[in-house]
């Protein structure tokens, strides 16, 4: 996986995790932080796959 598109991944995994975590007034700030890692690690996987998440970790991780 090239750098440039995991960094798409993973911005737009956490765009729509904070949007959605944020449109949730209604929970204290510590669920709408456990919202937002459930929906952010749940939209990774959609995106690259559970087995994949290594292979984005490493493109993230490249010089």
């Amino acid at each position: 996986m090239e750098k440039k598109l995991a960094q798409r991944i993973v911005s737009s995994a956490h765009r729509a995790a904070e949007a959605i975590a944020n449109a949730r007034m209604d929970l204290p700030e510590v669920q709408q932080d456990q919202l937002y890692s459930r929906v952010f690690i749940g939209l990774l996987e959609d995106n690259v796959g559970a087995e994949n998440i290594v292979e984005l970790i490493d493109a993230l991780a490249r010089p």
